[in-house]
C-alpha cells in the first residue's frame, strides 16, 4: 500500500479547499436571486419583488403619444413624442417639434439606430440591445429604461441581496422601499412602494452611494384596463431631468415589425399617426 507523506496531503487538502471557496465566491456573484433564504425580511422582500414584476405584466405591445422635456442643467427643450413598443426590446420612439420629426430612435433587439431628421448628425447604429442613451438625453438610461417607462414596468436589474425599509412620510403613511444590492460592485436599486401599493419611484444607486438616476412616478392614468404611470420624470443629481407626459396610450394594438422599424413618421399639428 502507497502512504502519502503527511506534508504533502496537507497540501493538497488546503489546495482541494481553496479551490472549493473560489467556485462557492464565483457562482455567488453571478446570481440573480439570493440563494440563501433564511429570514422572513428576505421572504417578504422576494414576496414584494414578485409582486412588483407582475405589475403590466399582460402588456404585449403599445402605441402612444404625448410630450418629452429635456433638461440638461442649462437649457430646457420639449417635443412632442409619438411611439410604437413590441416588448421586451423593439421599440421606435419619434421626437417632433411643430409637427415635424426632429430625432428618431430604433431598437429591433439587437442594434440601436439614431437617426436625425434635421441634419444634426449622421445615422449612428449601435450593436448592442441595451445601450445608454446618455449623448441623447444627458442622463445614463438605457432603451431599457425608456421601454419600461413606457410598459409601466420597472427595470429590474441583477442582484445578490434583498431587503427591505418602512418610510413614514408627514402624513403619517407609510411607504415601503424594497432595496436590490450588488456585491460585487455595489451597486444598488430601490423601489418604493406606497401604500396603496403604487410604485412612487426607483432609483439607481453606485458602489459609492452616488445616484445614477432617479425616477418619479408622479401621475397615474387607467388606459383601458391598465394603470399606466401618465407623467414620468427622470433625474440625477447634476439636476439634469427628462419628463414624460402620456397623452395617448393604445396598449397590446398589433404592431407590424415593419411599422415598427419604419423610420418614416407622419404628423399634423393636431395628431400623430402611427
Amino acid at each position: 500500500m502507497r502512504i502519502i507523506n503527511p506534508i504533502k496531503l496537507l497540501f493538497l487538502t488546503k489546495l482541494f479547499s481553496a479551490i472549493l471557496f473560489s467556485a462557492i465566491l464565483l457562482s455567488g456573484c453571478a446570481l440573480d436571486k439570493p440563494s440563501n433564504i433564511h429570514n422572513a425580511e428576505t421572504n417578504e422582500a422576494l414576496s414584494i419583488l414578485q409582486q412588483i414584476e407582475s405589475i403590466n405584466r399582460e402588456i404585449k405591445t403599445c402605441k402612444g403619444s404625448g410630450w418629452i422635456t429635456i433638461s440638461d442643467g442649462k437649457q430646457i427643450k420639449k417635443f412632442r413624442m409619438a411611439w410604437a413598443a413590441s416588448f421586451p426590446d423593439k421599440i421606435r420612439l419619434t421626437l417632433l417639434s411643430a409637427g415635424h420629426p426632429v430625432e428618431t430612435i430604433l431598437a429591433d433587439g439587437k442594434t440601436v439606430t439614431f437617426i436625425s431628421h434635421t441634419g444634426k448628425h449622421e445615422t449612428k447604429k449601435i450593436n448592442s440591445a441595451n445601450p445608454s442613451l446618455q449623448d441623447v438625453v444627458s442622463i445614463p438610461v438605457t432603451i431599457q429604461d425608456i421601454l419600461s417607462i413606457f410598459a409601466g414596468r420597472v427595470p429590474i436589474g441583477k442582484f445578490d441581496t434583498a431587503s427591505i425599509a418602512q418610510i413614514t412620510d408627514s402624513s403619517a403613511l407609510t411607504d415601503t422601499m424594497l432595496i436590490l444590492k450588488r456585491r460585487w460592485n455595489g451597486q444598488s436599486q430601490n423601489i418604493v412602494l406606497t401604500s396603496d401599493n403604487k410604485v412612487a419611484s426607483f432609483s439607481l444607486i453606485n458602489e459609492n452611494r452616488k445616484l445614477i438616476h432617479r425616477v418619479f412616478n408622479e401621475k397615474f392614468k387607467t388606459f383601458g384596463s391598465f394603470l399606466i404611470p401618465s407623467k414620468v420624470k427622470i433625474k440625477d443629481d447634476e439636476e439634469r431631468m427628462i419628463e414624460f407626459e402620456i397623452t395617448n396610450y393604445q396598449p397590446n394594438i398589433t404592431v407590424r415589425l415593419l411599422l415598427l422599424m419604419q423610420a418614416q413618421v407622419y404628423a399634423s399639428s393636431d395628431s400623430i399617426c402611427l
